[in-house]
């Protein structure tokens, strides 16, 4: 039976909501330094190691010209580095730098410590399932925006993970 309406928009309600809260507690931590986006250019450079910019775009679904933007800013900071592609000249790979790693670890640890210290009367239990629907739900959006489920391409389920 299909979810009804006032339960879809009450959900897209509490997401829209659970956005705000994150974006704000992004803006509190290193993050804040960045633009929108480039803690996930981090993220999935450090799980897929050096790639092309084209297939970085693809892969967190944003246009080259905003891929550009992150790759400027992000090598600008120390964050990323550029080398020629071995296999064609003509393009680069860009790849996380040290600078680049430590900066991801000191936000996770961030969000961490924040997150533990919000869910402080919460159970274990109540965050294994919570982290459960919210992997269903992520697994179901995925699905329905690409060729299989993020749990199909371990790429994109551990940088999702680690964000």
């Amino acid at each position: 039976m299909p979810v009804s309406s006032d339960t879809t928009q009450n959900l897209l309600g509490e997401l829209f909501l659970i956005s705000r809260a994150l974006r704000s507690t992004l803006a509190h931590s290193d993050a804040g330094q960045l633009l929108p986006g480039g803690l996930g250019v981090l993220s999935t450079l450090e799980t897929a190691g050096p790639c092309r910019q084209v297939g970085l775009a693809a892969d967190l679904r944003i246009t080259p010209s905003a891929m550009s933007r992150h790759i400027t800013e992000l090598a600008a900071a120390g964050y990323i580095s550029r080398e020629a592609d071995p296999s064609d000249g003509r393009a680069s790979l860009v790849q996380l730098t040290p600078e680049g790693q430590d900066l991801l670890h000191h936000i996770r640890a961030f969000h961490t410590q924040h997150l533990q210290e919000t869910l402080v009367d919460w159970t274990e239990d109540d965050v294994e399932q919570a982290y459960q629907v919210v992997r269903r739900l992520r697994n179901s959006l995925n699905s329905r925006d690409r060729c299989g489920t993020a749990d199909e391409n371990p790429q994109v389920s551990k940088e999702r993970a680690d964000v």
